[in-house]
C-alpha cells in the first residue's frame, strides 16, 4: 500500500476517535465529486475541517498518480506499438536492401562467373567457392572465442587471419580432390603429385604411371570397340561376391553384362569412362562425406553437424558427429589434424614410397639371385649326375671290351667287376645328390642372412619395416 493510502487511514481512524459518540460525518451522496462533508457540531469544527480538507487534498493526490500511472502504462504500450511499426518497416527495408544487392553479393558474382565456365567443370568452381567459405566461417568462430574469452580485438583478428587462411599448398590439394570428385582426374594419379603440383619422377612414380598405360587391353576406348575381349572378362565365373586378390577390384562391366576382377587402377578408369562400375565390397567410402570418391582427409567438407576426426585405432579419416568426434578426442581415440600438415605429411610419404619401392625391387633382385643361383647348382650337379651314368657306360664298355679280348677273364670275374663299377657309380650318384642338397642348403642359409642383415637396417627405422608376404611367400619393405 502507498505512503498517501496510509495517511488516508490515519486520519480516518483520529476523526473516528475524536468525535465518536457526539457528531458524525456525512457523505453527500448527491454530489457527484464524492467530497466528504460534515454535519451536526463538526460543522463549525476546525480540528475536523483541517481533517477533512487533507483527506480531500490525499485522494486528489492518489487521482493524480492513478492518472499518471495510466498515462505511462498509455504511452508504453503506445511505444511498444510503435517499436513494432518501426521494427517491421526495418525489416521489410532491410529484405528490400538485400533485394537490391542481391546480383552483388559474393555468391551471386561468383554464379554469374561460374555460369560462363563449361558445365563439366562448374562443379570444381563451387566446390572451391564453399571451401573458402569453410575457412571464413572457422575464421569467424576463431574471433568469437577470442572476443568472448576476453581477448583484445588484436588478438581476435589474429585469430581470425590464423583459421581463415588459405595456403598455396592447401589450394593445390583441394583443387586434386574437386578434380578427382567431378571426374576429372584419377585419384590414385593425383595422389603421385606433391604439395606444389608437381610429379617428381623417380623409381615409385614412374612404376605407378606406366601401371596406367602399360596394356593397350585396359585403355577404356579398347573396351569400348572391343566389349568381348578375354583379358577384361577371363573368368565368367566372377560375380559381385568374389573376393579378388590383392590389387584387384570386381569391376561390372556394363558394355557385356558381367563382373571381372581387374587391377585398381584399371577399375578405376572403367568407372570413370563409363565402362564399368566397381562394386567390390571392400570399396566402402565414408557415407558422411561430401565427396565419396575421394578418401576422407582433414579438406573434406562433411555434412552439416559433422567433422573430419582421425580414428587412430583405424588409422583413417572418418566425417563423425561433432559430439561424436569431441567425446574420440576426449578419451584418445581420435585426433584433429591440420589440413597443411597432412599435405606435409603426403609428401614426405611420397619419399618412404619411392624408398621402399627401391627396397623392394633389391628384395626382388636378392630373390632373383637367390633362384638364378638355385638354378645354376642344380644344373651343375644334374649335370654331374649325368656326367657319372657316362663314366659308368664308358668303365662298362671298356671292361667288356678287356673281356672279350682278354682269355685270363672269366665270365665271373666279368660279371663281378660289373657289379663293383655299377655300385661305385650308385655310391658317387648319392654322393652327389648329398652333395647337391647340401649346397642348396647352403645357398638357402646364405640368402637368409642377407634377408636378415637387410632386416635389421629397418628395426630402428621409424618410417620403414620389413614383414613375410605369405601370398608371395617372401620378405618384403613397407611403411609403418
Amino acid at each position: 500500500m502507498s505512503y498517501f493510502g496510509h495517511s488516508v487511514i490515519l486520519l480516518l481512524v483520529i476523526v473516528a476517535g475524536s468525535f465518536m459518540g457526539s457528531s458524525y460525518a456525512q457523505i453527500d451522496t448527491n454530489k457527484q465529486s464524492e467530497q466528504t462533508t460534515l454535519s451536526g457540531d463538526l460543522l463549525n469544527n476546525s480540528l475536523a475541517q483541517d481533517i477533512l480538507d487533507k483527506i480531500e487534498q490525499t485522494r486528489q493526490w492518489i487521482l493524480d498518480l492513478e492518472e499518471r500511472e495510466y498515462e505511462k502504462i498509455k504511452a508504453q504500450k503506445e511505444l511498444e506499438e510503435k517499436r513494432e511499426v518501426v521494427l517491421e518497416r526495418l525489416n521489410q527495408d532491410l529484405l528490400e536492401w538485400e533485394n537490391l544487392w542481391a546480383n552483388y553479393t559474393s555468391r551471386a558474382a561468383f554464379e554469374r562467373f561460374v555460369d560462363d565456365k563449361p558445365l563439366q567443370i562448374q562443379g570444381v568452381f563451387w566446390d572451391q567457392f564453399e571451401f573458402k567459405e569453410m575457412k571464413v566461417n572457422a575464421g569467424r568462430t576463431a574471433l568469437k572465442e577470442v572476443i568472448a574469452n576476453g581477448g583484445s580485438l588484436t588478438e581476435a583478428r589474429e585469430a581470425y587471419h590464423t583459421a581463415a587462411e588459405t595456403k598455396r599448398i592447401e589450394l593445390i590439394e583441394m583443387n586434386a580432390q574437386f578434380n578427382v570428385k567431378h571426374n576429372l582426374a584419377y585419384y590414385k594419379e593425383q595422389l603421385l603429385f606433391n604439395s606444389t603440383g608437381q610429379i617428381t619422377l623417380n623409381p615409385f612414380t614412374q612404376s605407378q604411371l606406366g601401371a596406367y598405360y602399360s596394356d593397350y587391353r585396359s585403355d577404356p576406348q579398347y573396351l569400348l570397340a572391343n566389349p568381348r575381349d578375354a583379358y577384361a572378362a577371363e573368368s565368367m565365373k566372377t560375380t559381385a561376391e568374389t573376393k579378388c586378390r590383392d590389387g584387384y577390384l570386381v569391376v561390372y562391366r556394363l558394355q557385356s553384362d558381367d563382373y571381372t576382377c581387374v587391377t585398381d587402377l584399371t577399375a578405376e578408369m572403367w568407372e570413370r569412362h563409363g565402362i564399368g562400375m566397381i562394386v567390390d565390397s571392400s570399396q566402402v567410402f565414408d557415407q558422411y562425406s561430401l565427396s565419396p570418391k575421394v578418401k576422407t582427409n582433414p579438406g573434406t567438407i562433411c555434412m552439416e553437424g559433422y567433422i573430419v576426426v582421425y580414428n587412430i585405432k583405424e588409422g583413417e579419416y572418418e566425417c563423425v558427429l561433432k559430439s561424436t568426434g569431441e567425446q574420440w578426442i576426449q578419451e584418445g581415440m581420435g585426433e584433429i589434424h591440420e589440413l597443411t600438415q597432412f599435405i606435409l605429411d603426403k609428401d614426405y610419404q611420397k619419399e618412404i614410397d619411392n624408398k621402399v619401392f627401391l627396397i623392394n625391387q633389391e628384395i626382388d633382385n636378392l630373390y632373383d639371385e637367390n633362384v638364378l643361383d638355385q638354378i645354376s647348382l642344380k644344373k651343375k650337379y644334374e649335370q654331374m649326375y649325368k656326367d657319372q651314368d657316362k663314366i659308368t657306360k664308358q668303365d662298362e664298355k671298356n671292361l667288356s671290351l678287356e673281356f672279350n679280348s682278354s682269355e685270363d677273364m672269366t665270365k665271373e670275374d666279368f660279371s663281378n667287376q660289373i657289379k663293383e663299377i655299377r655300385k661305385n657309380n650308385e655310391i658317387k650318384k648319392e654322393q652327389i645328390l648329398e652333395d647337391k642338397y647340401q649346397a642348396l642348403k647352403d645357398l638357402e642359409i646364405e640368402f637368409h642372412k642377407k634377408m636378415q642383415l637387410m632386416a635389421g637396417e629397418f628395426d630402428t627405422n621409424p618410417d620403414i619395416k620389413m614383414v613375410w608376404n605369405s601370398d608371395d611367400l617372401k620378405f618384403q619393405a613397407i611403411s609403418r
